[in-house]
C-alpha cells in the first residue's frame, strides 16, 4: 500500500482504548481491518460495540474493509442460499432459523439426497456434517417423500472427519439440544456442542442445507481474490478416507499461480488421483496417497483417474458473471467487493465421482467465501504461536517474503483504485 502511493499506520485496538482508538481510525482515509469476529470478545471486549463504531466511520465517509457487515453476511452459511440463483450456486439449497422449518425441510432434503448440513458459528468444519441415508433409498424427486423419525444415518464431520451413526430424530435432537440430558440425542463423539439454533436468528443461530456434492473427493479449488483479480487457485484434496480439505487433516494442497509471482497464468490443469477399486465402508471410492499410488494401481488395488479442470474459464465466467452482481446478492448493494477474500468451490456436476466431465458440462459452485482475516500462507514463518512467540517478518525465507511483497502490491493496487488515488 506505501507503494502505491500511501501512507500507513499500524493500530493495535485494545477495548479499554476504545473511544482513543476510533478518535484517531476518524482521522484515517481507509481502514484495513485484520480482526477475525470473535477475538475482541475474546479478548474481553464488545464485539457489538466495535462493530457499531465502525459501521459510524463508513456512515461519515470512512471505507472499511472489510466491513462488519461484509464479514457477517459474506461469512454466514446462509450466503450459499442467497447465491443459489447464480452460477455458482446450488438450486435446491436452504436456511432455517426455526426448529420447525429444520425439522420439515431437513425431512424432506434429506430424503431427496445426501446431504452437507453446516452450522453458522463454527470454524474449521465443526459443525458441517455430510449425510447419507443408511439404507439408500432416496426418493426420485425432491418433495416427493420425507424421512421418518426412525430412519438411520451416516455422519460424517468435516473438522477431523470422523463418522457417527444416529437415526434421523437423534439428529435432529443434536441439532436443536446438543447433549442435554433427557432430549433424545443420544451419545456423541463430536467434539462440538450442537445447538446450532440456539438464540435464534439474531444471534446467528441457523442452519444451512445444501445437496452433497460427492465429487469433494476430487478436492475443491479456492480461488484467492484481491477484489476482482485473482492471485491464484490452491486445489485442496481431502486426506485417503477423508471427505474434507481442512487444514489439519492430512489433505494435500496443490498451488497454481495466476501469473503474480511466475510467468504462469491460470490454464487448463489435470489432477491424477489414485482410486480404490473397491467402495469404502461408507460407501465412496476414496483415493491413497499420491506416492502410493503406482505401486497399488500395479498391486490391482487402484486405478489411475485423471480429472481435468479449466481454471481459468472458471475464473473468468466467476468475475465477469457472478462478481459483477454478488454484493447485491448477498444484501450487501452499498459495499464493495472486499479487498482481500477467497472462494471455496466444489464440482457439483452430475455423474459418479471420478468419472471425467467435459470442461464445457462441469458445474462449479461456491462452498463458503471467507474475507475476515485471510491469511497469506507465505507469511506464515512469522506468525507468532507459544513455541514461537518472537517470529517476526524478518524470520520469512527471501523467497517467500517476495512472494507475499508481490501479493501486497497488488492489494495496494487496487485499495488505491477504490479510494481514487
Amino acid at each position: 500500500m506505501i507503494k502505491a502511493g500511501m501512507a500507513c499506520y499500524l493500530v493495535h485496538y485494545v477495548h479499554s482504548q476504545h473511544d482513543t482508538f476510533f478518535g484517531v481510525m476518524a482521522c484515517m482515509d481507509a481502514i484495513l481491518c485484520r480482526c477475525n469476529p470473535g477475538q475482541i470478545k475474546a479478548d474481553g471486549g464488545d464485539q457489538g460495540k466495535f462493530d457499531d463504531s465502525v459501521r459510524a466511520l463508513q456512515k461519515k465517509g470512512v471505507p472499511v474493509w472489510p466491513s462488519p457487515d461484509v464479514m457477517e453476511f459474506m461469512g454466514a452459511k446462509d450466503a450459499l442460499t442467497k447465491i443459489k440463483n447464480l452460477n455458482i450456486g446450488m438450486p435446491d439449497t436452504g436456511t432455517y432459523y426455526t426448529e420447525e422449518e429444520f425439522i420439515a425441510g431437513f425431512k424432506k432434503s434429506m430424503k431427496f439426497q445426501p446431504r452437507v448440513i453446516k452450522q453458522n458459528r463454527g470454524s474449521s468444519g465443526e459443525g458441517i456434517w455430510i449425510i447419507n441415508l443408511k439404507k439408500g433409498d432416496y426418493c426420485a424427486t425432491y418433495g416427493e417423500a420425507s424421512v421418518e423419525d426412525s430412519d438411520e444415518l451416516i455422519l460424517m464431520e468435516a473438522n477431523d472427519n470422523h463418522v457417527e451413526n444416529h437415526t434421523v430424530i437423534e439428529f435432529i435432537n443434536w441439532c436443536i439440544y446438543g447433549r442435554d440430558e433427557g432430549k433424545g440425542a443420544g451419545e456423541w463423539a463430536s467434539k462440538g456442542t450442537g445447538k446450532y439454533l440456539e438464540g435464534g436468528k439474531a444471534a446467528g443461530g441457523q442452519l444451512t442445507d445444501q445437496r452433497f456434492c460427492g465429487r469433494i473427493l476430487e478436492g475443491e479449488l479456492r480461488y484467492n481474490m484481491v477484489n476482482t483479480v485473482c492471485l491464484g487457485v490452491i486445489h485442496k484434496v481431502p486426506a485417503p478416507g477423508g471427505m474434507s480439505a481442512v487444514g489439519g487433516t492430512g489433505s494435500e494442497y496443490f498451488f497454481y499461480d495466476n501469473g503474480v509471482i511466475s510467468d504462469t497464468k491460470l490454464g487448463s490443469g489435470d489432477f491424477i488421483a489414485y482410486v480404490q477399486k473397491e467402495a469404502s465402508a461408507d460407501g465412496n471410492h476414496h483415493r491413497c496417497a499420491t506416492d502410493e499410488g503406482p505401486a497399488k494401481v500395479e498391486a490391482g488395488t487402484h486405478e489411475k483417474k485423471v480429472i481435468n479442470v479449466d481454471l481459468e474459464a472458471l475464473r473468468k465466467k466467476f468475475v465477469e458473471e457472478d462478481c459483477a452482481i454478488l454484493m447485491k446478492t448477498l444484501e450487501l448493494p452499498d459495499e464493495p467487493i472486499p479487498l482481500w477474500w477467497t472462494a471455496d468451490m466444489i464440482n457439483a456436476s452430475l455423474g459418479k465421482c471420478w468419472e471425467a466431465v467435459p470442461v464445457a458440462e462441469q458445474k462449479w459452485v461456491v462452498g463458503e467465501f471467507n474475507c475476515s482475516c485471510v491469511g497469506v500462507s507465505k507469511c506464515l514463518p512469522a506468525y507468532c504461536k507459544p513455541d514461537t512467540p518472537n517470529v517476526s517478518w524478518k524470520d520469512i525465507p527471501a523467497e517467500e517474503a517476495g512472494h507475499a511483497t508481490k501479493y501486497g502490491d497488488i492489494v495496494g493496487a487496487e485499495a488505491a483504485k477504490m479510494l481514487g488515488v
